[in-house]
């Protein structure tokens, strides 16, 4: 991918709810790691997904870095952040499939997709891959932002993107980001025993 040709501008507005929802899914994602629903693999593929319809540069570097560690080949990662499945192992495809609608209709979970990620993985593997594309929707924010507040400052601005919001985002999660945490601690250990008590149902 071309430098600075992201496919997605956050404004702020959006920004301050996907902070928070990234908050309380990093500490649930941190809980259902014991119970190893997903592999390492898998989570990246996911990620990769995500930030291929986002369009974030410095998120598909560190991702690609990461992916690698796990075993995944570099054919296969160029091969999801350039769009394609064809490598994917089947039981993942529908997964990756939601990340990617997930992303390219700014974080709204399409039902018909939500169900099919039931069918296919359960409740509790439905909900950890829910958190994994909302933490990697505020980083792919920031990167992104990041990227376009480096361009601007090198007098490189890049068509319609706001200079506020380039300098906010980073701002707004040195600020708001540990507060969200501190506030998901309080209800994190609630959502998680729903989440418990729901899958037993």
């Amino acid at each position: 991918m071309a430098k600075h040709q992201v496919k997605r501008k956050f404004s702020i507005i959006e920004y301050i709810p996907i902070m928070f929802k990234a908050a309380y899914s990093f500490l649930l994602m941190r809980i259902l790691k014991r119970k190893k629903l997903v592999n390492k693999q898998f989570k990246e593929r996911i990620m990769l997904a995500v930030t291929e319809v986002n369009g974030c540069a410095l998120c598909s570097y560190m991702h690609t870095k990461m992916a690698l560690k796990t075993g995944m080949t570099i054919e296969e990662i160029k091969q999801i952040l350039s769009g394609e499945l064809d490598d994917i192992p089947n039981e993942e495809v529908i997964a990756v499939l939601f990340a990617k609608d997930f992303a390219f209709n700014k974080e709204k979970i399409d039902m018909e997709f939500y169900n099919k990620l039931l069918n296919q993985y359960g409740f509790l593997r439905t909900k950890l891959i829910i958190y994994i594309v909302n933490f990697i929707t505020m980083t792919n924010a920031m990167g992104i932002s990041l990227d376009l507040l480096k361009a601007t400052l090198s007098f490189k601005h890049v068509k319609k993107s706001c200079v506020l919001n380039e300098i906010l985002i980073p701002l707004s999660t040195l600020v708001f980001f540990p507060l969200f945490l501190i506030i998901s601690l309080f209800i994190v250990p609630f959502m998680y025993l729903r989440l418990i008590r729901k899958n037993n149902e």
